[in-house]
């Protein structure tokens, strides 16, 4: 009982440690302020540009942060698709142009995964589409008339080998009869 007690006062010595570390730790980190922006970009057929702005806590701009956005999709339940990153600059500033592939509602998820002393960071934000991609049309391939037909004409191939399979086994099956007749007729 008391190897017990021991153990339990030496884990829980251990985890206060740790839990002060830590926070230490992260007392001397740099937390991020960051807000994100989408407007339309400067040519239509390009959809829109969307921009982040980061700072220090301090208000300093945070740059040379490599940030990745994301749109939450639903495919096979929901999850979030890259749809580009960029580096923010001197000012703090980084920004992608995204063409949606449907108008309406589209939520945009920024993240920066944190550097030495800067705390990571996650935005959202929800956006109405007005613009979107044109939808990709199949273009009809030169040979389709012929590649239209070919099953037919393999299948009809196939089925000319087997009857003139069923025609050579048949006929053979006939002259095997007929010639043990005869040899019965003979003997």
């Amino acid at each position: 009982m008391a190897r017990v007690r021991r153990s339990a006062l030496v884990l829980a010595a251990a985890s206060a440690l740790l839990n002060a570390t830590a926070g230490a730790a992260l007392a001397d980190h740099v937390r991020v302020v960051a807000e994100v922006m989408v407007e339309h970009a400067p040519k239509a057929e390009q959809g829109y540009l969307v921009e982040v702005k980061m700072r220090t806590s301090e208000g300093r701009p945070l740059n040379d942060a490599t940030v990745a956005f994301y749109e939450k999709v639903e495919l096979f339940g929901a999850r979030e698709m890259l749809i580009g990153t960029a580096r923010t600059d001197g000012q703090g500033f980084g920004e992608i142009l995204y063409l949606p592939a449907r108008t309406g509602s589209h939520e945009i998820v920024v993240r920066f995964s944190g550097r030495e002393h800067v705390l990571p960071l996650e935005l959202r934000h929800v956006f109405d589409a007005t613009v979107a991609a044109v939808p990709y049309e199949v273009a009809t391939p030169p040979l389709a008339a012929f590649s239209a037909r070919v099953p037919y004409g393999v299948g009809l191939v196939v089925l000319s080998v087997w009857a003139l399979i069923a025609f050579a086994f048949f006929g053979t099956l006939i002259r095997i009869r007929r010639g043990a007749r005869d040899q019965q007729q003979h003997a």
